[in-house]
């Protein structure tokens, strides 16, 4: 069977069928390396530096209930998916800041890790759909999402307890770091730990790293937000995301049938998320279902596939790996026209069989005007 089925010559479609020819040996995929990194802070102001940077340092389980202060949470102010205009902000500064990265900006696709993990468990997430913008400029594609109803609904809560929930996530964050290295905690009572039980969680604060890597021969740029850092970050050259780590919440399996759920729907997301960008280690808080924190637990990364390989219904992560390396590699075939005022869109909606590009004339740039000549002259 072929990839791309065309009925309009206008449209472009990449089957997910057949599954098996993705189950072959592993695509090459090189560890991520970090080119750069910014900050948001908490008016969503963006800032060329690593000031919200976190660091990691346990919650402490007692009396942890996730649900204080939710009546003070402060969201983004920003609606909807992030544009990608801040991520090619902190790739201009990069080359305009070091002059031997002249030529580091330069990549094949360029986009959030969020969109690039979507697209990586497609294979597994086969009714979660999705839409995103690509224009190419200078042989660069470049990716960011669109708004649907879905993803809004998913990303505000369909009843009062789902965005309840959703604010669980950021508020374990908020109790599991601190804002300078553990190394410089001395005691229980030090003012950093006694000051993160009552901050207020802010969704406009955010800290992305930037990396670069390459899968087959598909060169990435993702930009990342990072919940916390273990140690301290190394200085540059150095490489720092073997020191990133990922906060993650989940419930607390109480069966079987929680145990798939976890195994099955959340560690491939886990999983997903932090290889992208090499982050070795996710710490997982467990709670119960009124949002209290019982339990801590340490996953590494690389460890997740072996955690689900065998069991019945589970997803594999070379197969992940391999389907995203030949949709990219046809996804370069087919996004030729050059045009940085023009966009296309490609989307994977029911009955999830394949995923769809079309080209939108005139529509939608995925760039704005300053990121043209910057971008143009590489």
């Amino acid at each position: 069977m072929e990839r791309s089925i065309r009925s309009d010559p206008n449209i472009h479609k990449f089957s997910i069928h057949p599954f098996k020819r993705f189950n072959k040996r592993s695509v090459e995929y090189k560890q991520p390396v970090e080119i750069t990194s910014f900050s948001y802070d908490e008016n969503h102001q963006l800032h060329m530096d690593d000031r919200e940077l976190r660091y990691y340092y346990p919650p402490n389980l007692k009396d942890c209930n996730l649900s204080a202060g939710y009546e003070n949470f402060i969201q983004k102010i920003v609606e909807g998916p992030e544009p990608i205009h801040s991520l090619l902000d902190a790739l201009i500064h990069l080359r305009k800041t070091r002059a031997e990265t002249e030529n580091v900006i330069k990549a094949d696709i360029i986009s959030w890790r969020g969109i690039f993990t979507k697209m990586l468990c497609t294979p597994y997430n086969r009714n979660e759909p999705w839409e995103f913008g690509a224009t190419l400029y200078n042989n660069t594609i470049f990716i960011e999402e669109h708004e649907t109803e879905y993803t809004r609904r998913n990303r505000e809560g369909d009843t009062p307890k789902a965005k309840l929930m959703g604010y669980w996530g950021y508020k374990f964050e908020a109790l599991s770091t601190i804002g300078v290295p553990a190394t410089e905690i001395q005691s229980s009572d030090d003012p950093e730990l006694l000051a993160r039980k009552n901050t207020v969680v802010n969704t406009n604060i955010q800290y992305c790293s930037v990396s670069k890597t390459t899968l087959g021969k598909n060169r990435l740029i993702m930009g990342a937000e990072v919940d916390c850092l273990i140690d301290v970050k190394p200085p540059y050259p150095e490489n720092p995301v073997n020191k990133y780590i990922e906060l993650k919440t989940s419930k607390i399996p109480r069966n079987d049938r929680d145990t798939f759920v976890f195994e099955r729907y959340k560690l491939i997301k886990f999983w997903a998320q932090s290889f992208l960008i090499g982050i070795p280690k996710i710490i997982v808080g467990f709670r119960d279902d009124d949002g209290n924190l019982c339990s801590l637990k340490e996953i590494k990364t690389l460890e997740i596939p072996r955690m689900v390989r065998g069991k019945d219904k589970m997803w594999d992560a070379v197969i992940c790996l391999n389907f995203l390396n030949e949709f990219f590699e046809w996804l370069r075939e087919v996004i030729k026209i050059e045009d940085a005022n023009s966009s296309y869109v490609i989307s994977f909606k029911e009955p999830f069989q394949e995923i769809e590009v079309s080209f939108c004339h005139n529509k939608n740039p995925v760039l704005a005007d300053r990121h043209l000549k910057p971008f143009g002259k590489v």
